[in-house]
């Protein structure tokens, strides 16, 4: 996941909280509520985080499954071939990877 989708997921999210909650109202005048409102309202993880969580989860599935299985084997296997011209394309392991050194975590 590149730094742009991070941004625009976090604006959507607070787009559609913001229209769930009601606005803020001061002295009788509406007003649209401050991101740290939002943050303050709503204490759970945001969206990124949690898409972050949720792929460190599953892939701890993956390394935990059978070898002998479809989708351990694909997980596990290095593309063999030539590649097309241009960058590279991320693989999951590269984005779990970076999550893992994000939050610190060191790689047995």
């Amino acid at each position: 996941m590149t730094d742009m989708d991070m941004k625009g997921l976090g604006i959507w999210e607070r787009k559609i909280l913001r229209r769930i909650c009601a606005p803020a109202t001061d002295q009788g005048i509406r007003r649209i509520k401050t991101n740290q409102e939002m943050r303050e309202l709503y204490k759970d993880l945001d969206i990124v985080a949690y898409i972050k969580k949720k792929r460190l989860k599953r892939t701890g599935y993956l390394v935990r499954m059978d070898q002998g299985r479809t989708v351990q084997k694909i997980f596990e296997s290095k593309l063999e071939g030539s590649r097309r011209r241009g960058r590279l394309r991320l693989r999951r392991q590269a984005d779990v990877e970076k999550d893992l050194q994000e939050i610190k975590v060191k790689r047995c």
